[in-house]
């Protein structure tokens, strides 16, 4: 669903650029978007319903606090270097405490972050900010490594991969970790919650914010792969069941289609599941992303026809239990 155009959430925030990070927000709200875009003039011209982010200047500023009583006044920061945006509220941030993205420099100043991974493809061969962060390497306070990955054969646009890598003194083993922990995610089939509570753990998260990150992120395809749907007939439901909920079952027609599963889709999957003719009911099952490439074309939204024979293959690769998620039989 599109945003309102007749009751928004704004947050105008103070960006530090000596500390490269927000320092302040504040969050308002607007009735009448085109009030606001009256204010901000002729830059909103293609933006009617104002998706950008805007930089404000003084009087601009000015006008917003005194034309919906925003509480903000830039005098109260210490910092001489400070940028005022205005943008889109994208509603409340649930992560109990703060996530560290953003908020890089201060926090490894701090001590609260032990590692820091930028990363981009070049060119350019800076990314945003890095000279705020050089600078502290340069007073010796932080540790800065480089790495440049090229690729084979040089794309169009960009030549590689450029990652660079910054710690605390005296946290530089952190770098020789992380690398460990990315080598052994490539041998062991990939990603999983172990290697991502390590990394978290190799950052400076605490433990408390690592469980809740992780419980956060199951399901979305982070650890468990990529969830996908099937029908399956009253036979094939018996042999799922027989097989511990493990595997899918061998199929007596040519192909099976398979489709990605979004829970909300309510609709979709029933239409899926008619199709299917003999089908009662549907199925979800995981598979890690290097992997589901090898079974369906992800660049296509879907639904993919799987040739019987591969079923068997695709079965190697599953994370987790297969699920059921639908029958024809429930109500909507």
């Amino acid at each position: 669903m599109g945003p309102s155009l007749h009751s928004d959430s704004f947050i105008i925030e103070a960006f530090d650029r000596d500390l490269w990070c927000p320092v302040a927000q504040t969050l308002f709200h607007v009735r009448d978007v085109g009030s606001l875009r009256a204010i901000l003039g002729e830059d909103t011209d293609q933006d009617p319903d104002l998706q950008n982010g805007y930089y404000l200047d003084d009087a601009q500023l000015d006008e917003l606090r005194a034309r919906f009583n925003v509480k903000f006044d830039r005098s109260e920061f210490k910092s001489a270097d400070l940028i005022i945006e205005l943008f889109r509220s994208q509603g409340p941030d649930e992560a109990p405490y703060l996530i560290h993205t953003g908020y890089e420099l201060p926090l490894l100043l701090d001590g609260r972050k032990k590692l820091a991974r930028m990363s981009h493809a070049y060119p350019p061969m800076r990314f945003n900010g890095e000279h705020r962060f050089d600078h502290w390497a340069a007073m010796g306070v932080l540790h800065r490594e480089e790495v440049i990955e090229p690729f084979e054969p040089p794309g169009e646009r960009y030549l590689g991969f450029r990652t660079v890598f910054y710690t605390p003194k005296g946290e530089e083993w952190r770098i020789r970790a992380h690398d460990l922990i990315w080598r052994a995610a490539a041998r062991s089939g990939g990603w999983n919650e172990v290697l991502e509570r390590l990394e978290g753990m190799l950052f400076g998260y605490e433990d408390w914010q690592n469980d809740w990150w992780i419980d956060s992120q199951r399901g979305r395809g982070r650890f468990d792969g990529l969830p996908f749907c099937c029908p399956v007939t009253a036979a094939g439901l018996a042999w799922i069941e027989a097989a511990g909920f493990r595997a899918l079952p061998p199929i007596e027609k040519a192909g099976l289609t398979i489709a990605n599963y979004r829970a909300e889709a309510r609709k979709e999957l029933q239409a899926l599941m008619l199709e299917c003719g003999d089908c009662t009911a549907l199925v979800r099952f995981n598979l890690p992303g290097q992997h589901a490439g090898s079974f369906m074309d992800l660049r296509t939204h879907g639904p993919w026809h799987l040739e019987a024979e591969r079923i068997a293959a695709l079965n190697k690769h599953l994370r987790g239990s297969v699920a059921i998620v639908g029958c024809l039989n429930e109500s909507d």
